[in-house]
């Protein structure tokens, strides 16, 4: 009998790495690491900006990943790995940062966003900032796939402009550009909707 088999676990569907878990498989870290490796370091990386630290974040995404499956069973396993990678790597940024400066895309990326979200200073209790949120993932699905990209990559996972020009294949001016509509768009759509109080 000829069953058709991965060579290697990075060749493993979703569905079978997640499966390993399930089976409490130590391989399921070997096949993640293999499959999702480069990508999540890439991630804590932009953060961080230390090799050594982000060699850490694997390993506690691997160890999160391990005590999280079961019982979850998560229906994107990159998104979920995704987030616990960047979790993890902003609070050791948090931690590294609490005492010194250290330059990150992510303070960069969120930097950009200060003239478009109003502060937590001008916000009197914490269901504005749920309001904020919805305002926000509204003005999100108003966009295109590409244009919500390019606001994902750089300020979610704190992608560099050269590296999103570059994966999308455009000019650095470009993503510039689309940024700065994205931004000035918010801000607009947080005036409308209560928000932002523009003095």
């Amino acid at each position: 009998m000829n069953q058709s088999k991965p060579e290697r676990l990075s060749d493993l569907h979703d569905d079978a790495i997640i499966e390993l878990y399930w089976n409490r498989d130590e391989a399921a870290i070997t096949a993640t690491d293999d499959k999702y490796g480069r990508y999540l370091f890439a991630i804590a990386y932009n953060v961080l900006h230390d090799r050594m630290d982000c060699e850490e974040c694997l390993d506690d995404t691997y160890l999160s990943t391990w005590n999280q499956i079961p019982p979850k069973r998560p229906s994107v396993f990159q998104v979920f790995l995704s987030r616990i990678t960047r979790n993890i790597a902003i609070d050791k940024y948090r931690a590294s940062t609490a005492d010194k400066r250290i330059p990150s895309e992510l303070t960069v990326s969120l930097s950009e966003l200060d003239d478009c979200l109003p502060s937590l200073d001008n916000i009197e209790r914490q269901h504005h900032m749920h309001e904020i949120a919805t305002v926000l993932n509204s003005y999100l699905r108003t966009l295109s796939k590409k244009t919500l990209t390019i606001f994902v990559c750089r300020y979610y996972f704190a992608d560099s402009i050269a590296d999103i020009a570059s994966m999308l294949k455009v000019n650095e001016s470009t993503v510039y550009r689309t940024l700065s509509r994205i931004r000035k768009g918010l801000k607009e759509r947080l005036i409308q909707e209560g928000c932002w109080d523009e003095e």
